[in-house]
């Protein structure tokens, strides 16, 4: 496609250069608009069952979101009817026959129109806007800044919206404005717009938004202008970003990312199977620990798992820890390939822990025969925990995340533990020809009313090189609409996209918000109701913005960035049961349009920071950025601590600082020793009485002590 973005003259005609626009140019532009009104049109039945999805929720205990200080307060209830309201009256001033109304520009309104086109010019205060994002115009033009928009060629079809019914309101790119604009007005407006136009048509803009960066013409586009898009960013496609953070992937780090493993080729392949028999491995002794820990009796002398899984577990983690002590290079330590038939039966044992309550080893029980497995899982089990940094989002179920790299909105996605079907799946021919990512799933997630929930955070990069970044203190959270369980892999208890969720708004958790959505606060406040007030500031914000930071500094040398740009993105975290933060994945084009009321809320406000930040940031550093707040990593702080607020002030008067990157790390380090504490405390306990093992009691010393020296002695020397 041509030249799209010729659409505002913002290519050939730089520098009061003649225009080079061509009928052809035109007829192009006028295709693609076709174009998207049928793609529009399609969506039509999916917006049908929207609309009736929304009219038979239920109606009882609906509480309007907070407005963030904009002139939105939208609930559950009036959001599409307030926002079709507004958009109707907007397509009804575009359409308006000018000559119909008897209005015209006086003289004096003229001239102050021309002199307002003209200073803004000398100002170079001239923007554009692909797209229909009406709140950007308004703040830019309360700035004194001027449109450039030729007044035939509107962002949005506003034909087909005046005929729509009202819940095509959630297809538009964000949320109109809530105005009391009447008809004159309106028709005023579209003067003044012509005549700045008849000015502006030739001139180049110095500000361009715009969502989709393949409308602009890169190649002729003046280096003078600021544009919303970076020309090359790999870390915002699934393969991309797992690519960008192999390094990151069995390494201690401040980066929470459940690992990956892009599978291309063999190699690919055969790196996932090791990595999902080591996690295996490491189940097993999770599930014997945890159930001795219990109390719960695991042997058995008519057991139904064979004793021997036990000793091969053990000999299996040995040489595991033999590799990485000794930096053994050596592959396929597994031998899986020449071992199948070892290996299966292993799993099929595995498989059983999993899934049978009741499952037991056939040994008799004694005492010493539970303390000495107990001390053997528990010494192995702490050894293994340093190589395997992702030890805590494991799980004992061995899941993983099955994501084509070509599909977004959860599409194609599925959930497998069984090593054959995951194989299988990834070696599946389609004619789009899909690569997979195989991510590790994350199974202790944090629960909300039962339920998984996960966030999307926006965030502001303004700079590659040097990086810097601005987290958005307001995002909104995405409920799934049935009760978490690892037994169940259907899709509405594990994958919160909200296209996908919509389908179960109907039969969703009784607690769960209609929309399953919340916005921060709302999640704030039930953080402070079950007694974690501060995890938030002190673990969950920090968090997620010492990984974003993380990303775009590891993707440096694979971005290409270019001076006077600047991006909004969209990132999804998963919170742990322990309050830590997971990046998902990066979202390129983070969706605005009003698909509910809490993001038909937050939208406006996000915008207008987002003009805060490019616009009033850039001329004074000391300039209000809204919800904004730019991240300093913590070895570029000052030695004395320091507060930035949102207006970027120094505030010296308190000692709380809102980013540490060290908040991460000491966090983990107190969660950690917190545990062994305890367990320690236990195992002295039972030491000082002598008793024998039970619930609260840790097992006694001296066959601890003797395991150890074996398991010590075998690590130096490796397993047979």
């Amino acid at each position: 496609m041509a030249k799209l973005d010729c659409l505002y003259c913002t290519c050939s005609c730089f520098h009061g250069q003649p225009n080079l626009h061509t009928n052809s140019d035109y007829n192009e532009v006028k295709q693609c608009s076709k174009a998207n009104d049928t793609k529009n049109n399609n969506k039509q039945d999916y917006s049908n069952k929207i609309f009736e999805s929304n009219k038979e929720c239920k109606n009882s205990g609906l509480s309007i979101i907070s407005s963030l200080n904009t002139r939105y307060q939208l609930n559950f209830k009036n959001y599409i009817q307030e926002l079709y309201k507004a958009l109707i009256k907007e397509c009804n001033y575009n359409l308006l026959d000018l000559n119909s109304v008897n209005t015209s520009l006086d003289c004096e309104s003229l001239t102050s129109v021309t002199n307002r086109t003209l200073k803004a010019i000398q100002n170079k205060q001239i923007f554009s806007i692909l797209g229909y994002f009406p709140i950007i115009s308004k703040e830019l033009k309360n700035r004194g800044w001027v449109e450039k928009r030729d007044p035939h060629r509107p962002p949005i079809n506003y034909s087909q919206y005046l005929k729509s019914s009202p819940y095509m309101v959630n297809w538009i790119e964000s949320p109109p404005l809530i105005s009391s604009t009447n008809e004159k007005e309106g028709a005023m407006e579209r003067l003044k717009s012509l005549q700045s136009w008849s000015i502006l048509k030739n001139k180049r803009s110095d500000f361009i938004f715009v969502t989709r960066k393949h409308l602009i013409n890169w190649s002729t586009l003046s280096q003078f202008t600021c544009v919303s898009q970076m020309t090359r960013h790999v870390f915002c496609t699934k393969n991309g970003l797992a690519q960008c953070l192999e390094s990151y992937k069995n390494v201690q780090t401040n980066l929470m990312f459940p690992r990956c493993h892009y599978i291309r080729n063999e190699a690919d392949s055969d790196a996932f199977v090791e990595d999902y028999i080591t996690t295996a491995l490491v189940s097993t002794l999770k599930i014997i620990v945890k159930a001795i820990e219990n109390n719960k009796r695991i042997f058995n002398v008519n057991g139904n798992i064979p004793y021997k899984i036990i000793n091969f577990v053990e000999q299996r983690i040995i040489k595991f820890l033999n590799k990485q002590i000794t930096g053994n290079t050596e592959t396929g330590i597994w031998k899986f390939k020449s071992q199948k038939e070892i290996w299966s039966e292993f799993m099929i044992y595995y498989t059983k822990l999993i899934i049978d309550s009741n499952a037991q080893f056939n040994q008799a029980y004694t005492s010493e025969l539970e303390l000495d497995v107990y001390a053997k899982c528990k010494y192995l089990l702490e050894k293994v925990k340093p190589y395997r940094p992702q030890h805590y989002i494991d799980g004992i179920t061995n899941t993983w995340i099955i994501k084509p790299t070509s599909n977004c909105s959860g599409h194609g996605i599925m959930l497998s533990r069984d090593l054959p079907t995951i194989q299988r799946k990834i070696t599946e021919t389609d004619i789009l020809r899909n690569n997979y990512i195989l991510q590790k799933y994350i199974e202790r997630p944090l629960l909300v009313y039962t339920c998984k929930i996960d966030l999307r955070q926006w965030f502001l990069v303004t700079n590659m090189s040097p990086v810097v970044v601005w987290m958005y203190k307001e995002g909104y959270v995405r409920f799934c609409a049935n009760s978490f369980s690892m037994e169940n892999t259907h899709e509405s208890i594990h994958l919160s996209n909200v296209r996908l969720q919509l389908k179960y708004r109907k039969i969703r958790n009784s607690q769960v918000p209609e929309e399953c959505m919340w916005d921060y606060k709302e999640l704030q406040n039930h953080l402070r109701n079950i007694g974690q007030e501060y995890v938030w500031d002190e673990l969950i914000f920090p968090g997620m913005s010492e990984s974003i930071y993380a990303v775009l500094q590891a993707a440096t040398d694979t971005s290409f960035y270019r001076d006077n740009t600047f991006q909004l993105l969209g990132a999804d975290f998963l919170i742990t049961d322990n309050f830590i933060p997971y990046l998902i994945e990066i979202n390129s084009i983070p969706g605005l349009n009003p698909s509910t009321s809490v993001i038909a809320n937050l939208v406006p406000k996000l915008l207008s920071d987002i003009v805060k930040v490019t616009v009033d940031y850039k001329k004074n550093s000391n300039a209000d950025t809204g919800l904004f707040v730019k991240v300093v990593p913590e070895k570029w702080k000052p030695a004395s601590a320091v507060v930035v607020d949102s207006c970027n002030q120094i505030n010296s008067s308190t000692t709380e600082v809102p980013f540490t990157f060290d908040y991460h790390r000491r966090w983990m380090d107190f969660v950690n020793k917190k545990l062994v504490a305890l367990r320690l405390n236990s195992f002295r306990t039972a030491q000082r009485s002598g008793e024998t093992w039970s619930m609260s009691m840790a097992p006694q010393p001296p066959p601890v002590i003797a395991t150890e020296e074996i398991l010590r002695c075998r690590l130096h020397r490796g397993a047979d």
